[in-house]
C-alpha cells in the first residue's frame, strides 16, 4: 500500500465526501495500483541445460531437482538447497554439477537428477 502524503489527504477531506465515500475512493486507487503492477510480471525463463546454469542458481530454491528413491521406487521433486544438502561431503560431486559435467547423482538409496532451473529475464 502506497503512503498518502499530507496534500492528498487535505484534499479528500475538503472534497465534502463522507467517509464512507473517502474509504471507496482509496480502495479504488488501491484496486487500480495493483492491477498497474499486475501487468508488469517479469518474465521467467526456464533453463534445463545444467551447463547453462550459473552457479549460484543452480542449489538454490529456484531450481528443481528429481528424487528416485531405488528401495520404494518412487520420485519426488526437490529443490537445490535440498539437492545440495543430499550431497553430503560429495565435494568432487559437487564440483563436477557446478562445471556441468555431470547432471545426476546417487544418494544414499536415492537416485537425484537436475531437472530445471527458473530465472527472470
Amino acid at each position: 500500500m502506497k503512503d498518502i502524503n499530507n496534500s492528498d489527504v487535505e484534499k479528500m477531506l475538503l472534497t465534502g465526501k463522507s467517509i464512507d465515500e473517502l474509504i471507496q475512493m482509496k480502495i479504488q486507487q488501491d484496486y487500480k495500483a495493483l492491477q498497474e503492477k499486475a501487468k508488469n510480471v517479469p518474465k521467467i525463463r526456464k533453463i534445463e541445460n545444467i551447463s547453462d546454469v550459473s552457479k549460484n542458481l543452480l542449489f538454490s530454491k529456484s531450481s528443481v531437482f528429481k528424487v528416485f528413491n531405488k528401495i520404494n521406487g518412487t520420485e519426488s521433486l526437490v529443490n537445490g538447497v535440498q539437492a545440495e544438502a543430499m550431497l553430503g561431503m560429495q565435494e568432487t560431486v559437487r564440483d563436477a554439477l557446478l562445471a556441468g559435467k555431470i547432471n545426476a547423482f546417487i544418494s544414499g538409496d536415492s537416485y537425484v537428477e537436475f531437472m530445471y532451473a527458473k530465472t527472470t529475464v
